[in-house]
């Protein structure tokens, strides 16, 4: 049955939505086996324009299951792949109507599978792929972020270095074995 969701369509009235049931789904609907917006989370991050930004960018994407993308608006998300605790075996939800807002807000006619279009714009799993998105798109900031990211290596490891060295001794001490 329809029922209106309070979000306001092109005609300033409220739409009408089907309220998915609890546990089975008619075999027409589309999310019927799916289960797909149960499986990750995604929330809004700056976007990196720092060294220190970047860097964040680059110590999420050394994580597994954790990737970053640009939607189509331009904005940043950083999305950790995990399943809901509540989505059963037949990929419902088992908390469906106490569940969550922003999973009641989420509308099952704009999700990727029922728009045939993607979220993101561009999406990075592995560092490298940042890095190279970042030389192409933004290569000043690339080359700026490298020089940076080459100081803060020598840095490292000449503090490292320095760590390592036993200490020297000082004039009248007795060394051992002496």
């Amino acid at each position: 049955m329809a029922k209106s969701n309070g979000h306001r369509g092109d005609t300033g009235e409220p739409e009408d939505t089907m309220e998915l049931p609890l546990l089975e789904l008619p075999g027409t609907h589309t999310c019927n086996d799916c289960g797909e917006c149960c499986t990750y989370l995604a929330v809004e991050i700056d976007h990196p324009t720092s060294f220190e930004d970047i860097e964040h960018v680059f110590w999420y994407l050394t994580h597994r299951d954790v990737s970053v993308y640009i939607d189509w608006e331009g904005d940043w998300f950083i999305e950790f792949r995990t399943v809901c605790e509540h989505v059963t075996d037949e990929k419902t939800c088992g908390i469906y109507e106490e569940r969550p807002k922003i999973c009641s807000d989420f509308s099952w006619n704009e999700c990727e599978r029922t728009t045939r279009e993607r979220a993101w714009k561009y999406h990075f799993e592995k560092p490298d792929q940042y890095f190279d998105w970042l030389r192409e798109k933004q290569p000043a900031r690339y080359d700026k972020y490298t020089k940076a990211r080459r100081k803060q290596l020598e840095k490292r490891r000449a503090q490292q270095t320095e760590e390592a060295e036993p200490p020297a001794a000082a004039e009248g001490d007795v060394q051992a074995g002496a």
